[in-house]
């Protein structure tokens, strides 16, 4: 792996280049992590608004 590839983004890759390091990550979270943190900014906010009134 080069410099030039570490500064690539996933903007410039194909799409075949994309799915191919998607695929040596090995790592598929699914969309969990973008529904825990809306839920837990809900919460906040939330605890926000009702301690501050």
């Amino acid at each position: 792996m080069s410099d030039k590839d570490l500064t690539r983004q996933e903007e410039e890759l194909s799409l075949s280049e994309f799915e191919g390091e998607e695929r040596q990550d090995g790592h598929d979270f699914g969309n969990w992590p973008e529904f825990a943190g809306l839920l837990f900014t809900v919460f906040v906010a939330w605890l926000i608004f009702f301690f501050r009134g």
